[in-house]
């Protein structure tokens, strides 16, 4: 779609350079010498967009300035959506690349900016004066909005450029004299020749030539800068849009959808490719170069370039096959049936034939995914990276002749291993359209040995119409089941399942699980309800962080003595009436709960003489009669008698030397067996033993969701 009398811009991709551009006026040494210092080199950004610059010309068109950037840095290509969320148009291309995000969200959808959304979602250079106010901020463009309205009024020079020689010259002029810090530079009258000639003539291959050349001198301009060995630039070159080859833009055609990013910088390896970089990313590598901490509600749809994390599918490229039954992508290496390492699909209930590439779920690129029929939607999986699954009961279904059979197809990921959270945190890029009535839905299933069944994620509409009711990256945290014990689930596993009869398609990619960490349990204890017991009664023993549904031993040391067993409940307490043998000798012990790892959590316990016991264990009477009282003698006997010769204890307590308390016969209390002068209180000695519980070896290992 032709602009105004001049061509849409191309945007520019930031890139941090570090040489001098091949065929560049700038071939002499760069006068900044390097100042001997630990301080870190300023970081600094330019991005240069050529409007409608194809990138396919490009690479065979005479550019030796950009060929030195893609030598020095890196180089990566991918496509714009097209309708119905944005043509391929400046306004739509131009807005991506300054905000970061997709036209979806900011709702650029024409060169008229009928409806933007740059108060959400600002252009990066705005953020960058919110975030850094102290940094210098240049805009200069050819075409007008550009500087008036892609880029907003915060930035602190915006200038537009009569022609792209004079946009030339203002920059050049700007990095010469002044100071910025993040320039934006867009050149447009590459796209001017598309409209006029197309991308396949002579014209257009000159006009990208002059393009080159302008680029030369304003990547010459930062490296002869006075300062420039003690900066740190990005340097990015992009482009907006591509062009037919008898010309104009707008369509959905492979040629128009194809735009590029070229980066150097000391980030990029030099002459690195990447096959999972969109223009959406340009913004955020360009903060994230910067220093500026990306926010969460910012909610960009890019990344910076290496905060890409690739995924499983990512590792099946080099498996890539070219078409069998999609004849229109002949050409085209894209597509394999065969699944990830770990992953699995279950196409029992697929019938026989239907289009090869599209059987069950497959794995795609989007060069081949979007083209496989244009205009279907397809286009639009933009947030899905380099090899993305797919299922398509449409294009599956699309052979001569059409059957109108049902595709019933299952993706099953790994297992990934759970860290004893409670919940776990889902996340992965949807892209789901709907035509005729269809399925779609995910289902978390768990480890065999928990018994748990599986259970329900999401669904997905079944009706609607084929505009993409889901296009987004998907994010659930997920609170985790529990079997009868309360014990959760070792590991999970993600379904997903979609069924439809020539209806329209899902693609997933970028499947991340994670969890929180595991609440650190507090230590295992145990405590009983008194702390002295007489020998054969019983006592109450309780306990605290244990595992749920945790089988512990119970026995009475010093000799163990088995008690019997007890087991936690849900929340990993336990509460265990056990009896002390008969046959305990009196005196202090240790309870002990032993755990199943050999560990032991004890606490202290004294053990009484059994009631009505002598010295040697046997009831007595004295000479005068037996007493009322009852004591309890060293050796843990009572007895009774009226001189309480044999320990025995009369109306009054007391305690002789030996432990043994007695009255005289006429029943006034008195102490010791015969004189009272020896009388020694032990009373309660044992008793003062305190219900602390101490733990043993109670530490468990940690593991992380993959």
């Amino acid at each position: 779609m032709r602009k105004h009398a001049v061509a849409a811009s191309a945007a520019a991709v930031l890139l941090g350079i570090s040489g001098v551009c091949a065929g560049s006026a700038a071939n002499a040494t760069p006068t900044g010498a390097p100042v001997p210092t630990d301080a870190p080199r300023t970081p600094k950004t330019l991005v240069i967009g050529v409007d409608g610059a194809s990138f396919d010309v490009l690479e065979q068109a005479e550019t030796p300035s950009i060929h030195a950037l893609q030598q020095g840095g890196l180089t990566a290509t991918s496509n714009l959506p097209a309708s119905p969320m944005a043509p391929t148009v400046s306004g739509a291309g131009w807005s991506t690349i300054a905000t970061g995000v997709w036209p979806d969200k900011h709702r650029v959808t024409d060169n008229n900016f009928t409806n933007p959304n740059y108060a959400q979602f600002p252009d990066y250079l705005t953020r960058i004066e919110q975030a850094a106010p102290q940094r210098s901020t240049f805009v200069v463009g050819t075409w007008g909005p550009i500087s008036t309205t892609v880029f907003g009024s915060a930035v602190d020079e915006r200038v537009q450029g009569k022609n792209d020689a004079d946009t030339t010259a203002k920059a050049v002029e700007r990095l010469s004299t002044g100071n910025p810090d993040d320039v934006f530079v867009h050149l447009d009258e590459v796209d001017g020749a598309g409209h006029s000639t197309g991308s396949s003539s002579a014209a257009y291959r000159a006009a990208l030539k002059t393009a080159d050349q302008q680029i030369a001198k304003i990547v010459g301009a930062v490296e002869q800068r006075p300062d420039y060995a003690n900066e740190d630039w990005l340097i990015v070159v992009t482009a907006d849009h591509g062009h037919t080859p008898t010309g104009g833009h707008g369509g959905a055609s492979r040629l128009e959808r194809k735009t590029f990013v070229i980066a150097k910088g000391a980030e990029f390896a030099a002459g690195s490719t990447r096959d999972d970089v969109r223009i959406a990313d340009i913004a955020p590598t360009v903060l994230a170069h910067d220093g500026i901490a990306r926010k969460t509600d910012w909610e960009l749809d890019g990344e910076a370039v290496n905060d890409i994390v690739p995924d499983d599918f990512d590792a099946l490229r080099p498996k890539l096959r070219g078409a069998v039954d999609e004849k229109g992508l002949v050409g085209i290496t894209g597509w394999t049936n065969e699944a990830p390492e770990g992953w699995t699909v279950d196409n029992s209930k697929m019938p026989t034939g239907g289009s090869t590439e599209f059987r069950g779920w497959t794995f795609m690129t989007d060069d081949f995914f979007s083209n496989a029929e244009l205009g279907q939607h397809r286009e639009n999986n933009v947030r899905s990276r380099n090899v993305f699954a797919v299922a398509d009961s449409d294009e599956w279904d699309d052979v001569s002749p059409k059957s109108s059979r049902n595709f019933d197809s299952t993706l099953v990921t790994p297992e990934y291993p759970l860290n004893g959270a409670a919940t776990v945190d889902i996340s992965f890029v949807s892209d789901y359209a709907v035509d005729d009535p269809q399925g779609a839905g995910v289902r978390v299933s768990f480890d065999e040995a928990s018994g748990l069944q599986p259970q329900k994620l999401v669904d997905y509409p079944a009706n609607g119409t084929r505009a993409n009711p889901v296009n987004q990256v998907e994010h659930f945290s997920y609170e985790l089941p529990r079997d009868a014990k309360g014990r959760l689930p070792k590991s999970i596993r993600l379904n997903f399942s979609y069924s439809g009869i020539n209806s329209a398609f899902w693609a997933i990619d970028q499947v991340r699980v994670s969890q929180p960490d595991a609440p650190t349990p507090d230590p295992a204890a145990i405590a009983v309800s008194a702390p002295s017991v007489a020998a054969g009664s019983a006592v109450t023993v309780t306990g605290t962080g244990f595992a749920p549904g945790e089988q512990l031993a119970l026995e009475l040391h010093s000799t163990p003595v088995s008690l019997g067993t007890a087991t936690a409940d849900a929340s990993g307490t336990l509460s265990q009436r056990v009896t002390i043998p008969a046959s305990a000798p009196a005196g202090a012990h240790t309870l002990v709960a032993k755990r199943a790892d050999g560990s032991e959590v004890a606490i202290p316990l004294a053990i009484t003489a059994a009631p009505g016991t002598g010295a040697n264990g046997s009831t007595g009477s004295g000479a005068n009669g037996t007493a009322a009282g009852n004591g309890t003698a060293a050796g843990g006997s009572v007895g009774s008698g009226a001189n309480g010769a044999n320990g025995a204890t009369a109306a009054g307590a007391g305690t002789d030397a030996q432990g043994t308390a007695g009255a005289k016969g006429d029943g006034l209390a008195v102490t010791g067996a015969s004189d009272p002068a020896g009388i020694v209180i032990l009373g309660a000695a044992l008793l003062a033993l305190a219900g602390v519980g101490i733990a043993f070896g109670t530490g468990r290992a940690r593991r992380t969701a993959a």
